[in-house]
């Protein structure tokens, strides 16, 4: 490569460095129309393009030019640079959910490695390392937190042996993902300060926020509101410090936790500042988030009208069914919790019919993620439905589906919950009997499911959907 092209290529990868992806962008694309470029330049340019689309969350995008990468390596018959690009490619499948194809690539990466002799030890732990790694966020897709944590342990100790902390971040990470996944709160909340502690020594800004960011919202989720608030003001600040792309998505875990203590008039002026965000940098993203944040306010606004405001944007958000994952996720639960509000007001049973649409994509979701934790969570809500109408054994099956697939896959603290609900049932059947014999009313049935708890739960996983 040129002295000109390297140069303002190492120049696009610093801004990168610094979450200046558009600027970094803009290089990219001029030095991309270049003439004259050779097949290195152009491989090089196309790895680094990919890597910057997938940090501003262009998936689809960077699969593109990850494959352009690839095919240009082979070209080049660079073992190395195919093992490189394998890597990557491998990480955008897991994020976008397609995992037979991502583990077929994963294999590949393993056979490849296997047949490397000509590296140092450093660098051939380094790749070895980084195979592990997709291994544990494949198993973690997978929901088996219990394989997950044994290759996050395993990557850990190689970035210990050979002193890398961009690795060590990493792995970290994956315990952060896992511990979420299992509801280990203090786990989650100590690990998160090993991300801070490792993000701060390499003066990695972008990770700092994320991982002040989750211990926010972790800590907003033990209802610790004052350092959840610290958390999230630090955060913020550093945003605006170096004009992060990671800023709306902070103000929605700040305007979630003033909705938490219900201060409406905090959660309006974050909102008005991701309306900003979204007016500067009109992506759909920014106009979904925007969209939902804006709903989540007006549903808890005592007027009725406001609830119907929100539910329609609801509507609007689920029938597009384009939205990143956690926000048509999000939308389709808050759908169900309206409906069961307006049950409880009027006792029409009718209604549970018109959440059943609802239900259904709820479970594509889990099933197209292969999502174990949804799963188990989707068929205790179900169950939960089936007591309001007083069908006893059909929510005990739902119940019996939801322990075998948290078993299954080691989720402990998950698969103690449904026993305990399991108990409840039976302890409380007398009391559903009577119930059902004095034809009580939604309010009281739906008091004794403990729904409203069962649809908080589900909407605080959502960072957990990919």
């Amino acid at each position: 490569m040129l002295k000109l092209k390297a140069e303002e290529l190492t120049r696009a990868e610093q801004l990168m460095r610094e979450g200046k992806y558009e600027e970094a962008l803009q290089i990219v694309n001029k030095l991309e129309d270049l003439k004259n470029l050779t097949l290195q330049d152009q491989f090089e340019i196309h790895r680094f393009k990919s890597s910057l689309l997938f940090e501003i969350g262009r998936f689809d995008d960077a699969l593109q030019y990850i494959e352009l990468a690839y095919k240009e390596s082979h070209q080049m018959k660079n073992d190395l640079q195919i093992i490189d690009i394998l890597i990557s490619k491998s990480s955008l499948l897991l994020k976008s959910t397609r995992l037979n194809e991502a583990l077929n690539n994963i294999i590949k990466v393993e056979q490849m490695l296997k047949k490397i002799n000509h590296i140092s030890s450093k660098e051939y732990k380094e790749k070895y390392a980084s195979l592990i790694l997709l291994k544990g966020h494949y198993y973690w897709n997978l929901g088996d937190s219990n394989r997950s944590l044994e290759y996050a342990n395993e990557v850990l100790a190689i970035a210990e042996e050979i002193e890398n902390d961009l690795i060590k971040i990493s792995a970290t990470k994956l315990f952060g993902f896992n511990y979420s996944l299992k509801g280990e709160l203090e786990l989650n909340i100590e690990n998160n300060k090993r991300i801070l502690a490792l993000a701060k020594k390499l003066n990695n800004k972008q990770e700092i926020i994320g991982a002040l960011n989750s211990m926010g919202m972790i800590l907003t989720e033990k209802q610790e509101f004052d350092k959840a608030l610290n958390c999230l003001k630090e955060a913020l600040s550093i945003c605006d410090e170096i004009k992060s792309f990671k800023k709306a998505a902070v103000l929605s875990s700040l305007l979630d936790l003033y909705l938490e203590i219900n201060n409406l008039d905090k959660a309006q002026q974050c909102l008005d500042q991701i309306k900003q965000i979204r007016n500067q940098e009109p992506t759909k993203w920014h106009n979904d988030l925007y969209q939902l944040e804006k709903a989540e306010l007006l549903k808890k606004k005592l007027q009725d009208i406001n609830k119907l405001k929100a539910r329609e944007i609801y509507k609007q958000l689920v029938d597009k069914g384009d939205s990143a994952i956690d926000i048509y996720y999000c939308s389709l639960i808050n759908l169900c919790d309206s409906y069961l509000k307006e049950l409880q007001k009027t006792n029409d049973l009718k209604i549970l019919d018109e959440i059943q649409p609802y239900i259904k994509r709820l479970m594509n979701i889990a099933k197209s993620q292969q999502s174990s934790w949804l799963l188990v969570e989707m068929y205790l809500f179900q169950a939960k439905l089936k007591l309001i109408s007083f069908e006893f054994n059909e929510a005990q099956k739902f119940q019996s589906q939801a322990l075998d697939i948290a078993e299954k896959y080691g989720q402990t603290l998950l698969a103690e919950r449904v026993q305990i609900e399991q108990d409840e049932l039976l302890n409380e059947k007398i009391k559903w009997e009577k119930l059902k014999k004095s034809k009580a009313v939604m309010a009281e049935r739906l008091e004794l499911t403990d729904l409203d708890n069962q649809i908080g739960r589900m909407l605080r996983k959502r960072s957990l959907l990919k």
